[in-house]
């Protein structure tokens, strides 16, 4: 068990609870919206999985309002009241992390990630899900691969609560990289939870070409 002072306890449970909160009455709200996505009608239908991962999702439409929020507050700060702060531009960093890790997961479950279709679309359809097949072992393999060769980093960076080193001094190495294998987990997750939901179909499920 990671041995936290009083303030590493205090950010732990407060991003916690805020973020179960989140996910318990506020995001499944947004789920029905999320899971049209880029596909409207086709849509495959959700899964636990899905679920979870777009109630994880809705959280990054309010960060970005969020990083908007507080850069306009620091320009009115620092121009108007020619009083800058010391934590606007390390929080947007930090939240901008966040966005960058999480989006991940909905582009996977909505099936956006860029792929390289020439050969894909010519092929018959039980050819298709064996490539599909091999691309979620790739994944895997990766996303594997990285959550067990950086818990072990993760964990001590958590388990000290390593701070960022500025004047602020947030911890965002602290939590950033547990973030980074729990992300990754969990985006394996997604990609065997896509492979299951696809098999099924008659046709590949494909974003629009315009988007």
């Amino acid at each position: 068990m990671p041995i936290l002072d009083t303030s590493g306890y205090l950010w732990v449970a407060s991003l916690s609870g805020l973020t179960l909160l989140w996910m318990l009455f506020v995001a499944p709200k947004f789920v029905p919206m999320l899971s049209r996505g880029l596909h409207g009608a086709e849509s495959p239908p959700l899964t636990i999985v899905d679920h979870i991962t777009l109630r994880i999702s809705s959280l990054l439409m309010f960060v970005v309002a969020m990083i908007m929020g507080i850069m306009l507050f620091e320009v009115i700060m620092r121009y108007v009241f020619a009083r800058p702060t010391i934590w606007v531009e390390e929080l947007s960093r930090w939240l901008g992390g966040v966005i960058f890790l999480v989006a991940g997961l909905y582009a996977m479950q909505q099936r956006t990630h860029i792929r390289v279709t020439i050969v894909y679309d010519i092929i018959n359809r039980n050819a298709q899900r064996a490539m599909d097949a091999f691309g979620t072992a790739c994944v895997c393999i990766f996303c594997w691969a990285v959550t067990w060769g950086y818990w072990e980093n993760a964990m001590r960076k958590f388990s000290t609560w390593e701070l960022y080193g500025s004047a602020w001094n947030p911890p965002i190495p602290a939590i950033m990289k547990p973030l980074i294998c729990i992300v990754c987990a969990w985006m394996s997750i997604q990609a065997i939870n896509n492979l299951i939901v696809d098999w099924r179909r008659d046709a590949p499920l494909a974003p629009p070409e315009d988007v």
